[in-house]
């Protein structure tokens, strides 16, 4: 399957609420990104946490603007590699290892519905993590404006959306420079998160 089809399947099952299938996809095409965008020769761990280490400045205006994800770590969370991880590294291998390799995310993690604004909700605790789904939109955002995808081609009026501006995919493929003005006018409060380690009362 083309990268082009995981984002658009990753868009269908989106809106049918079906997270788990939405992610496996999302991740895949931020797999495909991350190889074309370093050496084959990179492990697949560190070429997508570097990929997502990279678009960071299309990731925290998607997923609700305000969290610095360049200096945050995830305190609270223990990984088998990296301790303590920043998002990149919490989302390969927490939820892009587990879809891939056929296991259940931990009951610690999930991707939480969230509507409305542009104000996204975290639920945070001593082990615990659940994101908002627009972290979905954030890893499709990332494959899709990625400008060494800019060959993909894609019909139809799937789009992404940010700041109530719609960027039909079809139109933006590889548009990262055209992009990243309007992605910083959406993302100017940016605060590094800290002593999430500290028990919650």
């Amino acid at each position: 399957m083309k990268l082009s089809q995981h984002v658009l399947h990753a868009i269908d099952d989106l809106e049918r609420g079906e997270f788990d299938s939405a992610l496996l996809h999302a991740c895949i095409a931020t797999d495909a990104t991350a190889r074309r965008l370093f050496s084959r020769d990179e492990s697949t761990r560190r070429a997508f946490v570097a990929c997502v280490r990279k678009y960071y400045w299309i990731v925290e205006p998607m997923i609700g603007a305000g969290i610095n994800l360049d200096e945050t770590r995830f305190s609270n969370i223990q990984l088998k590699k990296k301790n303590p991880p920043d998002l990149a590294e919490i989302v390969y291998e927490i939820f892009r290892c587990s879809h891939a390799h056929g296991d259940e995310v931990p009951a610690e993690f999930s991707v939480v519905a969230t509507s409305g604004g542009l104000v996204s909700s975290w639920m945070l605790a001593d082990g615990h993590l659940h994101m908002p789904d627009r972290i979905l939109w954030a890893l499709l955002a990332v494959s899709v404006f990625c400008r060494t995808n800019s060959g993909q081609k894609t019909a139809g009026e799937y789009f992404l959306a940010l700041g109530g501006e719609r960027f039909l995919i079809r139109d933006w493929w590889g548009r990262e420079d055209d992009f990243r003005d309007f992605a910083a006018q959406h993302n100017r409060v940016r605060v590094k998160l800290e002593g999430l380690e500290r028990p919650w009362s």
